[in-house]
């Protein structure tokens, strides 16, 4: 079915985007690595203001009650992993919820071995 080195796509479309390359969004799905080791620094290069707003609030609530709770250093730091594990997971879908939320529709999947493969590919049959 899916070759070994294929990628899943997700992709979004803005059907009234003036520019033919700002129409669609690709986004690969699976685990996120750079959201997972630099986090907020990741959400603020894509551009996720709120999002990073949101998860700088979430930290320091869990670790504030880590501290109140008088938790183990193990524990926080467990805590942490936890956080970082979450956001990497997540990430691609924080940023299809961010790409609906300014016009764009979920358009569908595409397995591809590279992100230019796959752009290919939605122009060949959305033509």
């Amino acid at each position: 079915m899916f070759g070994k080195s294929e990628k899943i796509y997700s992709v979004y479309e803005k059907p009234e985007a003036s520019e033919p390359t700002d129409r669609v969004v690709l986004l690969r799905d699976g685990f996120a690595l750079w959201a997972f080791i630099l986090g907020i620094v990741w959400l603020l290069v894509n551009r996720m203001w709120l999002l990073a707003g949101a998860y700088f609030g979430v930290i320091l609530a869990c670790a504030v009650a880590a501290e109140l709770l008088h938790f183990a250093e193990g524990t926080k730091l467990l805590l942490q992993l936890f956080m970082q594990l979450m956001l990497g997971f997540h990430a691609y879908d924080l940023q299809g919820w961010l790409l609906k939320r300014r016009g764009y529709r979920f358009a569908g999947i595409i397995a591809a071995e590279s992100s230019n493969a796959a752009t290919r590919r939605y122009y060949e049959y959305a033509a």
